[in-house]
């Protein structure tokens, strides 16, 4: 694992606390942000349609979405944005 400047790279990622089988491959997280602002990630295949997807997310807040291809056997890689989510001071 390595971070700096708010960008990590190789970690392990988890939901709640809890480890799952899933990879952050590279990610940025501004200090005064409780959000993330990128995220590339790969993940073990799961049940769905294979090929490339892409999708808008957060619409009001900029040019923010979820695109990735699933591929059999290989996994999934991804790329999501969202929109910072500023602490409150």
């Amino acid at each position: 694992m390595s971070k700096a400047n708010g960008l990590t790279f190789f970690t392990r990622m988890h939901a709640n606390g809890t480890p799952i089988d899933s990879w952050n491959l590279a990610s940025y997280h501004h200090p005064n942000s409780i959000t993330w602002r990128w995220v590339i990630c790969y993940s073990r295949r799961k049940a769905g349609r294979t090929g490339a997807y892409f999708m808008r997310v957060y619409r009001r807040q900029g040019f923010n979405f979820h695109a990735g291809i699933n591929l059999p056997i290989i996994g999934s890689l991804s790329v999501q944005t969202q929109p910072h989510m500023w602490e409150k001071t």
